[in-house]
Order: C-alpha cells, then sequence, then structure tokens
C-alpha cells in the first residue's frame, strides 16, 4: 500500500514539475517574440530577454494597440555577431514601402522599435530585420536547433493571432516532416504540427520543450468545403524547418540580403491538362509523365552539355531519381554555386548521365532568365533599352482580369501599342502575389517565383495613359488556357 501510494505521489509531483518547467521556458521564451507592424505601404510587393518582471505581468498587463498598421505578423529575436536581428516570414513585410518609418516591432514591454528590412527570400517566405536602435533590455534570443525533431515531440507556437492576441502560445505536436507546399513559394523543408496557427501568428516560432526554434511558423492549410468555400484545418499546420531557416538567415545576413543560388541555365517543365469526370467534375491528366528539359539559356553553364537535351526527360539528380518537377526543384535547392551537378536524362528509354558545373544565380543571371521567357513570347517586341521593362504588342497572346473572368485581351488601342510592366506574379481567388517590377532583374525574379503556378499576371500601364488605366493581363506559359505548363528555371 506504501509503494502504490508513493508511486502516485511521485507522478503527481513529477506532473507538476512538468508543468512548470514547461511555464518557465514559456515565460523565458516570451521575450524573444515580437509583433511585426507595417505602417507604410507599396502598391506590390518587393521580391524578396526579459529582466525584473515576470514575462506574463509584462505581456499581457495592457492591450497592444495596432490601430494605424495596415498589416501584421509576429517574428522572433536571434543574435548573431553581437547583433540582434528579428526573423519574420518575407509574406509579413513583402508590401512595406522603401521610406523609413516602414516597419516597425513591438516587443513583450509594448516598446516600439523602427526596423530596416535586412533581406528575405521570398520563394522560402523569410525575411530578416535589423533594429535601428539598440533593443532595451525587455528583449531576450531564442536560438535555432541544431538537431532534427521527432515524430510526436512536444511543439509550442507562440505569435499574435490576428494581430490582437499577442504572446499568445498554443501547443501540438510535430505531425509530419519535409512537407512540400503549393504555390509559388519554397516546396519542401517544412514541417507539419497540430500547434493551431492563425493569421497573424505567420512569421513566429515554433518552440520544443527546451524553448529552442525548431521551425518558423509559415502557413496554414485549408479545404475545399460541398459548397466551394475554404475551411481551416485547425490540425494542419506548417513551419519552414530549424535547420533550413538558420542556414537561410544566415545567407541574408552575410550575403547583402540575399539567399546564395547556384545557376545552370535550364527549363524544366512539366504540362498536364483536364478532363471531365461521369459526374462533370475535372480531374488533372498528365501530358508529361515526367520533367522535361525544354529550355536552355543561351550563355549558360547547361548551354553547351544540354543544348542537345531538348524534350528529354529529367530521371535523377545527383543520384536522387526525380518524379516530378516539385522534386526536381527539392533537388536543385540544395546545389551550392560552384559545385558539380550529375543529371540523368532519358529519351525513348535511353539514359545519358550529364556533368556540369553551377555558377551563381546574381543579377546578371535574373536578367538572362527574364529575356530568355519573354523572348518565347513571339506576340510582343521586348524593349530591353530601357530600364523600365516594356513591350510592344504585335498580336494578343494575353488574357485579360475582368471581374472574376478570365477572357482572351482585345488589343483596343491597336497593334504596336507600348506597354509598361509595373509589377508581375499571380492574382488568384485566395489574393495576389505581385513583385514590383523596377528592371529586368525583377522579372527574372518574378517569373522564377511564379512559374510553377503555369502562368504570369502582370500590371501594365500603356504609354500615354495614365495610373487609372492600369490593366491585369495574364499569360498562360504553355500558350494555351486549357494546358498548364509548369515551369522551372534554374
Amino acid at each position: 500500500m506504501k509503494i502504490k501510494t508513493l508511486t502516485i505521489l511521485f507522478s503527481i509531483l513529477s506532473i507538476i514539475t512538468y508543468g512548470q518547467s514547461v511555464s518557465d521556458m514559456l515565460e523565458k521564451s516570451l521575450g524573444a517574440v515580437v509583433t511585426v507592424g507595417v505602417y507604410k505601404t507599396s502598391f506590390a510587393k518587393q521580391s524578396l530577454g526579459f529582466r525584473g518582471e515576470s514575462a506574463p505581468d509584462i505581456a499581457y498587463e495592457k492591450a497592444l494597440s495596432l490601430a494605424e498598421v495596415s498589416s501584421a505578423g509576429s517574428g522572433f529575436v536571434i543574435e548573431k555577431n553581437g547583433k540582434f536581428y528579428v526573423v519574420t516570414n518575407a509574406h509579413v513585410i513583402e508590401s512595406a514601402s522603401d521610406e523609413e518609418g516602414s516597419i516597425y516591432v513591438y516587443s513583450i514591454s509594448r516598446e516600439k522599435y523602427e526596423m530596416i528590412l535586412i533581406g528575405g527570400d521570398s520563394f522560402y517566405d523569410i525575411a530578416v530585420l535589423e533594429f535601428v536602435t539598440n533593443p532595451g533590455e525587455e528583449i531576450s534570443t531564442v536560438s535555432f536547433r541544431k538537431t532534427d525533431v521527432r515524430i510526436g515531440e512536444k511543439v509550442y507556437a507562440i505569435g499574435n493571432p490576428l494581430g490582437e492576441y499577442p504572446y499568445t502560445v498554443t501547443d501540438g505536436i510535430i505531425s509530419a516532416k519535409n512537407r512540400v507546399r503549393g504555390g509559388m513559394t519554397g516546396k519542401f523543408g517544412f514541417l507539419q504540427s497540430t500547434a493551431t496557427l492563425i493569421w497573424g501568428n505567420s512569421g513566429g516560432p515554433l518552440i520544443d520543450e527546451m524553448g529552442t526554434v525548431v521551425g518558423v511558423n509559415s502557413q496554414i492549410a485549408f479545404a475545399d468545403s460541398p459548397d466551394g468555400s475554404q475551411i481551416l484545418q485547425s490540425q494542419i499546420n506548417f513551419a519552414l524547418e530549424a535547420s533550413l531557416s538558420e542556414r537561410l538567415v544566415n545567407d541574408i545576413i552575410e550575403n547583402d540580403g540575399r539567399v546564395k543560388r547556384a545557376f545552370l541555365g535550364i527549363e524544366l517543365s512539366q504540362k498536364y491538362g483536364w478532363d471531365y469526370t461521369t459526374n462533370y467534375d475535372y480531374i488533372q491528366v498528365n501530358i508529361d509523365e515526367m520533367p522535361i528539359i525544354s529550355g536552355v539559356i543561351p550563355g549558360s553553364p547547361a548551354f553547351s552539355v544540354l543544348g542537345t537535351k531538348i524534350g528529354h526527360e529529367v530521371v535523377k539528380i545527383n543520384g536522387v531519381e526525380i518524379r516530378n518537377l516539385e522534386e526536381a526543384l527539392g533537388e536543385l535547392e540544395k546545389i551550392k554555386p560552384g559545385s558539380s551537378v550529375y543529371i540523368t536524362t532519358r529519351m525513348d528509354g535511353y539514359s545519358t548521365d550529364i556533368n556540369l558545373k553551377a555558377s551563381e544565380l546574381k543579377t546578371t543571371e535574373l536578367e538572362h532568365i527574364a529575356k530568355y521567357v519573354l523572348d518565347q513570347n513571339k506576340d510582343i517586341l521586348v524593349n530591353y533599352d530601357h530600364p523600365q521593362v516594356s513591350f510592344t504588342m504585335r498580336a494578343s497572346n494575353f488574357y485579360q482580369h475582368d471581374g472574376d473572368e478570365i477572357k482572351k485581351f482585345e488589343m483596343s488601342r491597336g497593334a504596336s501599342s507600348k506597354y509598361y510592366i509595373l509589377a508581375a506574379g499571380i492574382v488568384s481567388d485566395q489574393g495576389q502575389s505581385m513583385w514590383i517590377i523596377n528592371d529586368l532583374k525583377d522579372m527574372g525574379a518574378a517569373l522564377r517565383l511564379s512559374g510553377m503556378s503555369g502562368l504570369i499576371d502582370f500590371y501594365v500601364l500603356g504609354e500615354g495613359y495614365s495610373v487609372d488605366d492600369i490593366e491585369l493581363l495574364r499569360q498562360y506559359l504553355s500558350g494555351d488556357e486549357s494546358v498548364t505548363k509548369s515551369a522551372l528555371w534554374y
């Protein structure tokens, strides 16, 4: 009886101690979490501790006012080389203006700090901010975890859901790893957890029971209801895993605000169409079963070795089997500039191993991507002598957004009309991801971010017209609205 009683008492004490240790950890972590507020926005996106009182006393004693904020999200503070930085999602601050006073963060004591955007990566949806002035003593820091998480491991999400409930903590478990996310940004490297996220949590940390960051909270899952509306799936939440996040953050800080990427100079694509089912619904029908080398950019590392392989399937990259364009992208993202790349292609059942050396994706390479893609559209003549990307339309190969309808664009202004591209990206039912186009480099970045969707939208302004006459045009990369050509330029 005594043994049984002692066992029960020990169990109770263990539960109490565990609960206290988790609370202690969370209280310590709160001081590293901030609310990110964007005060001044542009018309499109840029292609990109505590001491003293206990944390809960400070965090929840007053309401945080975000009345003048245009958009808000979450973030967390790290320390690198003796400086404090805030990590958040790119989509939280992409629309911020370049003007001073556009981005601020609020600390646990509601202190307001102006921030500078160091840089980011729209592909993986991550950004790094720097404090204009040294932060106060209420600010603490967190670190990225160095080891992999395990399925079933307990995790906690901290953030400001809806921009109204700062320092909200939700808990859950790691339910899956290395998830693929659709859309225009990063595909692999996402953790799936049951720690509930909602709008405003974006950019906040997902932490383990030791208080280290296992991921950057980035996305929430939705499902289509029978009536076509979107239903939030509160048990399916995504965070960019720590090892990848830390590598990206280090690159951004050490490489003038951008992530180092390899450049090969190839266009990979995969086509699919749609067919009716017996219930008059659509199903996807693959036209290309495997990714195809559909183009090679002149002067690139791939030009001399893959120029004769147009139409070949890509079956392996660095020895890893490839089944679709997303898997090809995942392997290409692992390649470092200057390294050797081994690509296995196949045509008519015969395989060929190709070896080439990757260069680095910089401004010139982005310009080459833009020129290559724009030149594929034979119905436009691009003016490369003007810094602002512009073209003369000789025939209409575009579609036009007309309310909820996409219809063939009618050239009411006649042939040879000149248009300036102001922004490019994707407009969908879920919103728009449009990136400002100042030059050909920006055009290349927007194409890389949008190509996997199979189309690209443009905000264009006809020469001699006012801003009230901006039009939203769409180009299907396949040239046929009934066929989707997902494209990847790498």
